[in-house]
């Protein structure tokens, strides 16, 4: 399996403990919308490093002063599976909850 970068979104403000609380408040609200259950936590050490799973996928989600980055690593059929509707979709879907847990988007 292979790590590979599948989005950066640029945000006007950093990860802090209010947006974390608030950006942890919106992944459940959204769980309803993810294909099937996952898990999330923060990584132990590295404050601004989140993982997801959504098996067979483990998403990092790397939050950085300006941008954050997404890293997903999956097998292939999985990858072949992550059609560009579906990714429009997913791409949607995180910019939204970014947007509402406060980050900002970037111009």
């Amino acid at each position: 399996m292979k790590r590979e970068k599948i989005f950066e979104f640029s945000i006007e403000k950093p990860l802090n403990a209010t947006r974390r609380k608030s950006l942890e408040k919106n992944i459940e609200k959204n769980a309803s919308l993810a294909p099937k259950d996952f898990e999330y936590g923060w990584d132990e050490d590295d404050d601004n490093l989140l993982h997801i799973v959504i098996d067979p996928v483990e998403i990092e989600i790397s939050f950085l002063a300006d941008k954050v980055e997404l890293f997903a690593t999956a097998p292939l059929w999985a990858r072949v599976a992550f059609t560009q509707k579906r990714k429009a979709e997913v791409k949607q879907l995180v910019e939204s909850v970014l947007t509402d847990s406060k980050f900002g988007p970037r111009a």
